[in-house]
């Protein structure tokens, strides 16, 4: 009777475990990003990003003009950089990051919004990254 109360116990450990993987790794990640762009640690920033699935979001977003900018321009603009830039890691970024609301998806997808841009992470193993930023053209 007493290894079944201990498999038991075990199993709800593990349950327990899986449960705040599932609702705390999604905000762990977005933590860390912004950590990484504080401390201007590019190389860090670039652990949760999806860089090929990025610039490749980001040129379909781009239609046509994308084609014209397939080369440097979109990898200059899709650069762990200027990802850090753009979450705050630069100079005169100023203060916090403002509201989020975070949405999952599914399983394998969440979603941040903030203000009017959309940031798509899918799920890489047991972590997560960055694969899409989506800019709304509405006020």
């Amino acid at each position: 009777m007493r290894r079944r109360s201990t498999i038991g116990l075990a199993a709800a450990l593990l349950a327990l475990l899986a449960a705040g993987w599932w609702f705390g790794s999604p905000w762990w990640t977005l933590w860390r990003m912004r950590e990484a762009a504080r401390a201007g640690d590019s190389d860090a920033l670039a652990a949760y990003v999806d860089f090929p699935a990025l610039r490749a979001s980001t040129r379909n977003q781009l239609g046509p003009v994308g084609g014209l900018l397939a080369g440097p321009a979109v990898d200059a603009l899709v650069s762990p950089q200027a990802l850090r830039l753009a979450l705050g890691g630069g100079r005169g970024a100023g203060g916090e990051a403002g509201e989020v609301e975070l949405v999952r998806t599914g399983a394998g997808e969440f979603r941040v919004e903030r203000g009017r841009s959309l940031l798509v992470f899918r799920r890489h193993g047991v972590g997560w990254k960055l694969e899409e930023i989506r800019l709304s053209s509405e006020p």
